[in-house]
Parts: structure tokens; sequence; C-alpha cells
């Protein structure tokens, strides 16, 4: 098949169940997670499920971003407690960001 013909036969999806999956992504929802949450079954579940994770699908993309602004959101709240006084949130703010640069020093480093 090639890409032209992926194109024409991907699967859309209107407006509202975009908007719905996006705040369920960026509770942290897995694509499952979301499929249960919206009711999906059968080959809907199914082609729910293909679409978030072929990469090439916008569904994918906007998962994929609904998740990075969840983690923002929770970075913005996190540095806001600290920096309010909240002495566990300073030191868990350092412990995340001191996470999140071995995980990114192995990603460069071994692609894990």
């Amino acid at each position: 098949m090639t890409h032209q013909e992926i194109q024409e036969n991907r699967r859309t999806y209107d407006e509202a169940f975009i908007a719905r999956c996006k705040d369920l992504a960026v509770l942290g929802l897995q694509p499952s997670q979301i499929a249960e949450r919206l009711g999906l079954l059968g080959i809907d579940r199914t082609n729910f499920l293909f679409d978030c994770t072929n990469k090439v699908h916008p569904l994918h993309q906007l998962i994929f971003q609904a998740y990075q602004h969840g983690e923002d959101d929770l970075d913005a709240a996190l540095i806001t407690m600290a920096v309010s006084g909240d002495t566990a949130a300073l030191e868990l703010a350092y412990k995340v960001k001191k996470t999140s640069k071995y995980d990114e020093l192995k990603k460069n480093l071994f692609g894990i």
C-alpha cells in the first residue's frame, strides 16, 4: 500500500471525540485506558488503538502532544507549590529534574 493510499483510507474522528481523547491523555491515560473511558468496543476499539499507535496518523500526534501538555502542567504546578514555600514540592521538583536529566542522558547514549 502506497503512502497516498494510506492517506486516502485514513480514519477520521470528529472534533468532540478528539477533544475528549486529548483531555484523557493530558491526565496521563494510555490509549487502552482512553478507549475504555470512551466506551469503545470491538472494531471501533481496535481501530482507535491502531490509530493511536500509528506514528503517521494525526490521532497519534495529538495524543502525544497531550501527554507533553500534561507533563508541562504537572511541572508548572509543582514549581508553583515549591515557590510558595512547600518544601515537599521543592524536594520533589529537584528529584523530578534530576530523574529527567538521567532519562535524557540514557536516551541519548543508549536509545532507551
